[in-house]
């Protein structure tokens, strides 16, 4: 894993912390419940197959936000 990608997860997510619920980005990423929560609260770091994983799902978003806007246009 390169380190951007921890630097860019790890920034993106304390960034928005507020718009999502902890356990749902655990059930999300399919990570153990209360891994977020120690993220947040503790400035636990997430290894490298979570961190993978966020990544993933952040991209995610953006291209079906994308191809949301794109659709309606």
């Amino acid at each position: 894993m390169k380190e951007n990608r921890r630097i860019i997860v790890e920034a993106w997510l304390s960034k928005h912390r507020d718009l999502f619920n902890t356990s749902g980005l655990d059930r999300s990423l399919d990570i153990p419940l209360g891994t977020m929560q120690k993220f947040f609260k503790y400035n636990i770091r997430l290894n490298n197959k979570r961190i993978n994983k966020a990544y993933r799902l952040i991209k995610l978003l953006g291209e079906d936000f994308k191809s949301l806007h794109e659709e309606i246009e």
